[in-house]
């Protein structure tokens, strides 16, 4: 097979980041140097396969790979430049609380060309992942490009007569009341904690699942309609810039932030932000699906129609 590789800089990536200044703090010693390949020809990648803190002493570049016999450039299927490979292990011995497995960019930026591709994904299932103090740049507009991934894959619910994982975009607006039969859905505690992260991405920034996950400190600019998808109760979501360029076709629950299971959830000190066309309609800035109990304070709201949307069984309070 004949390939081509282009290396080619990223135009129009979104607005000046000033505003964000990420703290880049000394290396600490139990820092291990995160080990970067480009095993098939297409850019940088990087696994982690045990847990451990990690640090980024680079910029990571994905680039586009163009096949004359398929004449189009080859797409990811939602590769991560860094992928978090180990196995999950429920009965293994490794660290499976708080900062099992940490991710530090030192500043650095993940830039991934390619279609079809995530910044950062777990792909093990584990929990305790801290991802810190970067820059990730997805742009395409496929549903795989996100700006990072993290997790459970193996929660889903059975809507009409199959299972329908909710990773999967079709099943994450269908309420539990709307399911037949399936099974309860519980969730385990993740504690995933991103923060100090600026991301634009070309479809969606983050998708996050389980029980007591974080995004603070951060900035999530997407060129679609959902900057983040939060499945899963306790979750903190603060101190964090959301911008929303509204382009493709829009769904019905589109949000800047979807919040789905998500009992007990805190949004407080945020700033929503929808700065599409005249001809792009602006998203509810929060959808809330069978979440209760949620405290929405303190935050921002600049080109929505509406603050906050509701479906299934959810029920909030707003300062």
């Amino acid at each position: 097979m004949s390939i081509i590789k282009f290396r080619q800089p990223i135009l129009g990536l979104g607005i000046a980041l000033g505003i964000h200044a990420l703290q880049v703090g000394a290396v600490e010693p139990t820092c291990m140097k995160l080990s970067i390949s480009d095993p098939q020809g297409a850019g940088d990648r990087a696994y982690i396969d045990k847990p451990g803190s990690y640090c980024l002493r680079q910029n990571m570049l994905a680039i586009k790979v163009f096949d004359v016999h398929a004449f189009s450039y080859k797409a990811f299927s939602g590769e991560g430049l860094i992928s978090i490979t180990h196995p999950f292990d429920s009965k293994a011995s490794y660290p499976r609380g708080k900062d099992s497995y940490v991710i530090d960019l030192q500043g650095h930026r993940l830039v991934a060309e390619a279609n079809g591709m995530v910044g950062i994904e777990n792909r093990s299932g584990g929990v305790g992942v801290t991802v810190r103090n970067g820059y990730i740049e997805a742009p395409g507009n496929s549903e795989a490009n996100r700006g990072m991934t993290l997790r459970p894959d193996w929660l889903s619910t059975k809507a009409g007569k199959g299972f329908c994982p909710l990773e999967r975009v079709s099943c994450q607006d269908i309420p539990a009341s709307a399911t037949q039969g399936g099974p309860p859905l519980g969730y385990a505690k993740t504690d995933y904690l991103i923060e100090d992260i600026t991301i634009h991405a070309g479809w969606r920034g983050v998708d996050m699942g389980g029980a007591g996950n974080i995004l603070r400190d951060s900035i999530i600019e997407v060129d679609g309609r959902v900057a983040v998808f939060q499945f899963g109760p306790g979750a903190v979501i603060e101190n964090t810039t959301f911008i929303i360029h509204g382009k493709g076709d829009g769904k019905p629950f589109d949000a800047a932030l979807k919040l789905r299971d998500a009992h007990g959830a805190i949004v407080r000190n945020n700033t929503f932000i929808f700065e599409g066309s005249i001809f792009a309609s602006a998203p509810a800035a929060i959808n809330l699906l069978d979440s209760k109990d949620v405290l929405i304070e303190g935050n921002t709201f600049k080109g929505f129609e509406q603050k906050v949307r509701v479906n299934g069984d959810s029920t909030y309070t707003l300062k």
